[in-house]
C-alpha cells in the first residue's frame, strides 16, 4: 500500500439484520436518441442546468463522464441520473454513452432518483482544491505558487493553526481573481512574514481588510518594506477583536472597519517617518 493509496475497510459495525434490495444492473452503450427524461419525478433544465451543461460542452472528457443511470421499457430508457451531461453529450453530436442500466419498476426508478440526488456527500471546497492541484489545473497552479512565495500552505485543519496555514481556500482564490497574484502575494506576506505570524488570522476578513487598504497604493507595493515595517507594529488578532467589537455596535462590515485600521496605520508610520 502506497502512502497515496489506501484500501477499502468496512464499518467494524454488524449488521446482523440487514437486507440487499434489487439485483445488480448491467453496463452498456446505448444511444442518445433512445434515452428519454421522465418528468414523474425528474427535473426541467433550468438556467442553472443549461450554464452547467454548457461547462460540460467545453470541456468534455470521457474521463468525466459517469455512466447515465436509467431504467428500460422496452426499447426506451428513462434516464435516472445524468440528464446534464447526457445533454451535453448529445449537443456536441456524440451519439451514444455509457449507461447503467437498473432493473427495476418505475415507481422503484423514482425512489433511485431521490436516493441518488438526496444522498450525495457534498465535496468541500478543500477536497477539490487538493483534486484539481493534482490534475495541475492552470488557476489551481497559479494560486500555489503564490502560496509557495508567501509561505501559506493549505490544510484540512479546522482549528489550531499554525504560522501560514489556512483553510480558507475559496477566500484565497476569490482574493486572486480579484487582487492578482502580485498583490495577493503581499497580502499574505503582510500577514505570515510581519509580528510572530499572526498564526489563524488567513481569512476573508483580514486579506480583504488588508487588500483594500493597500491596492491603491502603488508606492508600498514597489517598495513593500515599508509596509511590513508597519505590519511589524500591528497585533492583527487585537485589530480584528477591536473591529468586531465596532461591527457590533456600528453594522459596519469587519473587513471595512480593518481597511481604515490599517490606513490609519499607514498614515501615523508615514507622518513620524517625515518628521524624523
Amino acid at each position: 500500500m502506497s502512502e497515496t493509496h489506501f484500501p477499502i475497510v468496512p464499518l467494524g459495525v454488524e449488521f446482523k439484520d440487514a437486507k440487499i434490495f434489487g439485483s445488480i444492473g448491467r453496463l452498456e452503450v446505448i444511444p442518445v436518441d433512445k434515452l428519454f427524461v421522465d418528468s414523474t419525478y425528474q427535473r426541467a433544465i433550468s438556467a442553472g442546468s443549461v450554464r452547467n451543461i454548457k461547462r460540460i460542452c467545453q470541456k468534455f472528457d470521457w474521463a468525466k463522464f459517469l455512466p447515465v443511470i436509467v431504467t428500460q421499457d422496452g426499447d426506451r430508457y428513462s434516464i435516472v441520473d445524468g440528464q446534464h451531461r447526457t445533454t451535453a453529450a448529445a449537443t456536441i453530436g456524440v451519439t451514444e454513452v455509457p449507461c447503467y442500466v437498473l432493473s427495476c419498476s418505475p415507481s422503484e426508478a423514482a425512489a433511485a432518483f431521490a436516493a441518488i440526488n438526496g444522498n450525495v456527500t457534498p465535496v468541500r471546497p478543500i477536497d477539490l482544491w487538493f483534486a484539481e492541484l493534482a490534475a495541475n489545473e492552470p488557476s489551481a497552479v497559479e494560486l500555489q505558487k503564490v502560496l509557495d512565495a508567501s509561505g501559506v500552505k493549505i490544510t484540512r485543519k479546522k482549528e489550531g493553526f499554525l504560522v501560514g496555514e489556512t483553510g480558507s481556500i475559496n477566500i484565497l482564490r476569490r482574493a486572486l481573481d480579484f487582487y492578482g497574484s502580485a498583490l495577493l502575494t503581499t497580502i499574505l506576506q503582510c500577514i505570515v512574514e510581519t509580528g510572530d505570524g499572526n498564526p489563524g488570522m488567513i481569512y476573508g476578513a483580514v486579506v480583504n481588510g488588508i487588500g483594500r487598504a493597500i491596492r491603491t497604493k502603488p508606492e508600498l507595493l514597489a517598495s513593500p518594506s515599508f509596509l511590513f515595517d508597519v505590519f511589524d507594529g500591528i497585533s492583527l488578532s487585537t485589530m480584528v477583536y477591536d473591529a468586531g467589537i465596532e461591527s457590533a455596535r456600528t453594522g459596519n462590515p469587519i473587513q471595512f472597519i480593518i481597511t481604515r485600521q490599517i490606513n490609519a496605520a499607514l498614515r501615523t508610520e508615514k507622518e513620524v517617518r517625515d518628521a524624523a
